[in-house]
């Protein structure tokens, strides 16, 4: 990971006007982890950042804000809740900020800070509006997949994932498209040469070949 210099950190620990910089009323603190991080400035400015970030890559993301709540639910449990150290929470707050950075508008971009190169998060797929369509399936198991953004709408597909093996994994069928979702995967399927990592639950169609589940969200990242 990068190191942040001490300009850097100053302007982190002074951009806000409270004493303490936390998203959250340290005075109430009651956990270890809120604890730690309220006795850490710099921890405390990263986490008022995350709160900032969050929010907006919720406002960017419109109907798949809920699949952001649920991801940043999990975050919090598995990875910030984790740590015992302000090290360790300084490492994963600013691999968290580097996973949204690219939901952010450019008002509420991190300046001055270089981020970690980590998976970004670049879309979520909500599920499928159409519950008839795309009944909810609560088993359904994971699916995790590398490769390049296809757009194959006029085949009758709609966005397929193409891993490097020839696997072709539809990420989001031509029925359920809607047009925030539809211009925003237009616009990243013309990166060429990304590679996107799609993480989401599979279904399979009747010929056994699996495809993301309509019914669930689907994460996609640009891999650094």
């Amino acid at each position: 990971m990068k190191k942040i210099g001490p300009t850097c950190i100053f302007l982190l620990l002074t951009w806000s006007a409270s004493a303490t910089a936390a998203s959250f009323d340290c005075a109430k603190a009651q956990s270890g982890v809120e604890k730690a991080i309220c006795a850490d400035a710099e921890v405390s400015a990263f986490d008022e950042y995350l709160a900032r970030y969050y929010a907006a890559a919720r406002s960017t993301l419109g109907r798949a804000a809920d699949c952001m709540r649920a991801d940043q639910l999990q975050w919090l449990r598995a990875v910030r809740n984790a740590c015992t150290d302000p090290a360790c929470l300084k490492k994963a707050y600013l691999e968290r900020l580097g996973e949204l950075d690219a939901l952010q508008p450019g008002v509420s971009a991190l300046r001055n800070v270089e981020l970690p190169r980590v998976p970004t998060l670049v879309w979520i797929v909500p599920p499928a509006a159409d519950k008839v369509a795309a009944p909810p399936k609560p088993a359904a198991k994971p699916l995790v997949a590398r490769g390049r953004l296809v757009n194959e709408i006029v085949q009758g597909d709609g966005f397929v994932l193409r891993t490097a093996e020839g696997a072709a994994h539809i990420l989001l069928l031509t029925m359920f498209l809607d047009s925030p979702t539809d211009t925003q995967l237009e616009v990243l399927a013309k990166e060429a040469k990304a590679t996107f990592l799609a993480r989401g639950y599979e279904a399979r169609d009747p010929g056994g070949k699996a495809y993301y589940e309509p019914s669930r969200c689907v994460f996609l990242y640009r891999l650094p």
